[in-house]
């Protein structure tokens, strides 16, 4: 495993295996130039001409590896190419993460034990030092994942110790980062996990446990757990008009953080759980069915996120609902033409019963008004096959009438590298949803297309008073192309966002401190 630290040491004077240098194309920065120059002076007296005659040059995408010896001891110089960074300030950081998750890998895969790197001249990002190393942290953490825990020729775990060397001007800041940066980038690696397992391992019943473990661990959470029976009397027809055609009984899972501030804002976050999804009687075609495992990705990431809150002690209430279920056909399945009726009393009209993702939101979103009356609610779910036309494989479509709330969270997407797209909404989109014998439809009219937006309408018309957001993560929950730190498998789209989101509600300096201080 990854032990992250700051250096209290000057550059060289660290005594480690591997030296990383992050380095512009041309190499035509003063740090790169101190660097080669420290190297050519002590090891390598021609390491210009050798970085020339193997083509570095620091272009974005290359990376070269030298070995050297010092005091008998072998060492590696890692130079990873940066480009140009003449892009936007956000594009810059993304390639920032993947040069690095590099050379990350680059180390793992030779075993390296102890490695060093600077951080870069800030300018091309345009975020402080400080924010920059959060950024890495939480990088260095995502591109170390790996899901092999059922391969039976597995290789051991790579220990390694990565120390960051920072200018020391406010090394208080840095290692508030650094404690985010640890925190949040294992909380994403336990979602990813989560979520990479198959069916057979989690089901609603295991995956609730792993929530309630999250309350049991941090006094500052509370848990609620219920299944059919008490959904029956809440009157979650909805939601139950999924759960029961599994052999797994659905859980509604409820994690509450209250902050200290009797004033603090409320902020309702909504996990879709679809632990596999079959498509329950109208079946998926076989094909389809791959990967079908990820439909709780909205789900796992609300639940890590409310272990990150607990460690961070925000100045915001943050409630983390996760309806779970598995979507199977069966004797007690939803039927097509089945008309079901929701917890605010709004009937619906089940259309397809692969549109399950919306029927169990929408209990989740009238849960959350009805005891919690949150100022927002956000939730986050693998919506729609139709996402990946829309917005492709790199981006989470991001659905909103609230202009502040859609702003905000694209700047924590832009900051965090979890990209966002905006969709459109208005009244015309709803009308897709109308039913001829029931309040709602849920499917959206062929007529209308724009799957993504009309399911999203569909959730928005259990909201009644909190300002709301929809974030379809399908498209980019797994196998993100071209990516190299998300790698194969879940991605744990969406955390970095809304954990960058709901921090922003609350005091900054407080909450780091409160991190550093619960480690």
């Amino acid at each position: 495993m990854l032990s992250i630290k700051l250096t209290d040491k000057k550059f060289w004077d660290n005594n480690v295996e591997a030296y990383v240098f992050l380095m512009k194309e041309n190499l035509d920065s003063a740090s790169d130039l101190d660097s080669i120059s420290k190297i050519e002076t002590d090891f390598y007296p021609h390491l210009k001409q050798i970085l020339k005659r193997h083509k570095f040059n620091g272009q974005k995408g290359q990376s070269y590896v030298l070995t050297a010896e010092k005091n008998g001891k072998l060492l590696q110089f890692f130079f990873v190419g940066l480009g140009k960074l003449d892009q936007a300030w956000d594009r810059n950081l993304e390639i920032l993460r993947r040069a690095w998750a590099s050379a990350v890998q680059r180390m793992k895969h030779l075993s390296i034990e102890s490695a060093i790197v600077a951080l870069p001249e800030t300018e091309p990002f345009k975020v402080s030092s400080v924010e920059l190393l959060k950024q890495l942290v939480i990088n260095s953490y995502m591109a170390d994942y790996e899901f092999i825990q059922f391969k039976s020729n597995k290789k051991d775990d790579w220990n390694c110790q990565l120390f960051f060397d920072v200018i020391d001007e406010d090394f208080t800041g840095f290692t508030q980062a650094l404690e985010y940066g640890k925190s949040l980038g294992s909380a994403i690696n336990t979602a990813r996990h989560w979520i990479d397992l198959p069916g057979n391992i989690i089901h609603p019943g295991t995956l609730s446990e792993e929530a309630q473990k999250i309350a049991n661990e941090h006094k500052n959470i509370s848990c609620t757990i219920f299944g059919h029976e008490r959904a029956q009397e809440l009157g979650m027809g909805s939601f139950l008009s999924v759960a029961r055609g599994s052999e797994h009984e659905g859980k509604f899972v409820i994690l509450e953080y209250k902050a200290a501030d009797n004033n603090a804002p409320t902020i309702a976050l909504c996990g879709k759980g679809v632990t596999f999804d079959t498509g329950g009687i109208s079946l998926k075609p076989s094909a389809s069915m791959d990967g079908m495992k990820y439909d709780m990705a909205g789900a796992a990431s609300v639940i890590v996120l409310m272990k990150f809150f607990a460690q961070l002690k925000p100045n915001v209430n943050i409630i983390g609902i996760t309806p779970l279920v598995e979507n199977m056909p069966s004797g007690r399945a939803s039927r097509q033409d089945d008309i079901v009726v929701a917890m605010n009393g709004k009937s619906i009209e089940i259309k397809s019963t692969d549109a399950e993702g919306r029927l169990i939101l929408a209990d989740a979103i009238c849960y959350a008004e009805k005891f919690h009356t949150p100022d927002i609610i956000i939730d986050i779910a693998t919506l729609t096959g139709a996402c990946a036309y829309a917005v492709g494989h790199l981006h989470m479509a991001l659905i909103s009438r609230d202009e502040d709330l859609k702003n905000a969270l694209l700047a924590s997407g832009k900051l965090t590298g979890d990209k966002m797209w905006p969709l459109p909404i208005d009244d015309d989109f709803v009308l897709a949803n109308n039913s001829d014998v029931a309040d709602l439809s849920n499917t959206g009219a062929r007529s209308y297309g724009a799957g993504t937006i009309t399911a999203a309408c569909f959730l928005e018309a259990f909201v009644s008073k909190a300002r709301w957001a929809h974030l379809d993560i399908a498209s980019t929950a797994s196998d993100a192309p071209g990516i190299n730190y998300l790698g194969k498998g879940a991605t744990g789209a969406s955390i970095r966002a809304l954990a960058d989101f709901v921090i922003s509600h609350g005091k900054q300096d407080s909450l780091i401190k409160n991190l550093v201080n619960n480690g």
